[in-house]
């Protein structure tokens, strides 16, 4: 007899998320873990990947934490050389590193501002999708997080919005370029998510803007975002590819 929900399952898999360190991405490493994947937990800040690690542990899993820059190419590359070295070729790569823009005017907006925020939330998921189409063996699951911000005008976010959207064009893209391969690649959008560094946890009147503006009246847990990723990562989206998922409460439906 089939195990209930097995598809969910992701046993003797080895996955591996990038950003992992805080928020969603911490949130989403351990949801693979209870999933039964191995979580190989990469983040540019080393000194929190080991309590991501033991949070994956302890959910029955085995982890390695591996730092990693996803600005940079041969950051990725080595960290996806490690992988397959010391735990195997991936089947579940989560593009999830990211930084974000302080918001403000796009005409006071500064170059190298933009570079910054395009480096990694853009050309860093390209980065990290190549070194994993080249890591698996037997095709698998990308999936990318992009943003609310991707999918609606953010006056003042002008650098991240862009990097956001370039994210979902670049999914549909890689998704009918590798589907030959057996790769599938999707990307969720997260709508406004608590996060453990909460640029609104003091600011009133922004919290009670953004609950009226969200049909489900509140902003997201990184365990919601991370549980749209699991399915994602899983066979129980095994006919989904070059898509964008919206979790954002309702936002982009009205």
């Amino acid at each position: 007899m089939r195990e209930p929900l097995a598809e969910l399952r992701l046993d003797g898999k080895v996955a591996v998320v990038t950003g992992a360190s805080r928020s969603i991405g911490r949130a989403t490493a351990v949801a693979l873990g209870e999933a039964g994947a191995h979580v190989v937990v990469a983040s540019r800040s080393p000194e929190l990947l080991e309590s991501v690690c033991a949070e994956v542990r302890a959910a029955g899993a085995g982890a390695l934490a591996v730092t990693c820059d996803v600005a940079d190419a041969g950051s990725v590359d080595a960290l996806f050389a490690t992988c397959a070295a010391e735990a195997g070729p991936p089947y579940a790569v989560v593009a999830n590193a990211g930084v974000f823009q302080d918001w403000g005017p796009t005409t006071e907006l500064d170059l190298a501002e933009w570079d910054r925020i395009i480096a990694t939330d853009l050309t860093g998921v390209l980065h990290t999708c190549r070194a994993a189409t080249r890591a698996m063996t037997g095709g698998g699951s990308i999936v990318a997080v992009s943003s609310l911000a991707g999918l609606v005008a953010m006056p003042g976010a002008a650098a991240y919005s862009a990097a956001k959207a370039g994210v979902t064009g670049l999914v549909r893209s890689l998704a009918v370029e590798w589907a030959g391969e057996g790769i599938r690649v999707n990307a969720v959008a997260p709508g406004f998510v608590v996060r453990d560094e909460d640029p609104f946890a003091d600011n009133a009147e922004r919290l009670a803007e953004i609950a009226a503006k969200t049909p489900l009246a509140r902003r997201g847990q990184p365990r919601e975002v991370a549980l749209a990723i699991a399915f994602l990562c899983s066979s129980a989206a095994s006919f989904i590819t070059g898509t964008t998922l919206a979790v954002d409460g309702g936002w982009t439906a009205v």
